[in-house]
């Protein structure tokens, strides 16, 4: 497991653990104190802020992404290098990041559905449209997925890590030959 993946599982646990301290043992026992209320709310506040900004920042960190290959791109280097650079719209990724807990949370999709973006300040840079996804989902089920950041040295610390440097540019390609087909139709 890289380190940045075990840093980041610690870290929002230990979040958890400040905001289980301040927000369910310290702010009641400055409540029965009778403490002021800015005081009790301030208290509150040092286990909300912390847990409220790790996950809104740390939630699109993919911490591992698995192309499924066919069969034949696995018969040799040369054929999985022609196969990363001209990969099918329709090749089936699974991307794992991290919930609030830290436990991996994968999310299937096509190669097609991803597309580069910049949101979050930055944080994020792909996205894929989980609309039609999350009108699916039960209500009590978590919306699915749709922000990720995918570290741009991540592949040079895996074995195979150029595989996806190639997928990457062929989603640029697609989404650059996507916005020019859309302004060709106005």
């Amino acid at each position: 497991m890289p380190t940045e993946t075990t840093f980041l599982a610690c870290l929002k646990v230990t979040t958890l653990f400040i905001f289980g301290f301040f927000d369910m043992i310290m702010t009641p026992a400055y409540i029965a104190a009778g403490e002021p209320l800015l005081k009790t709310a301030g208290v509150a506040l040092c286990g909300v802020i912390p847990a409220i900004y790790v996950a809104w920042s740390t939630s699109p960190f993919v911490a591992a992404i698995h192309l499924h290959l066919p069969p034949y791109a696995r018969w040799s280097r040369a054929i999985l290098e022609r196969f990363a650079r001209t990969a099918p719209p329709n090749t089936r990724l699974d991307v794992t990041t991290m919930s609030l807990i830290g436990k991996p949370r994968v999310s299937s999709m096509m190669l097609s559905d991803l597309r580069p973006a910049s949101r979050k300040f930055g944080i994020v840079n792909y996205v894929r449209d989980t609309a039609m996804l999350d009108a699916k989902r039960k209500w009590w089920r978590f919306k699915a997925v749709g922000e990720f950041n995918v570290q741009e040295d991540g592949d040079k610390k895996v074995k195979n890590g150029w595989v996806w440097r190639e997928v990457k540019e062929g989603i640029a390609r697609r989404s650059a030959g996507q916005v020019q087909g859309e302004k060709g139709k106005r």
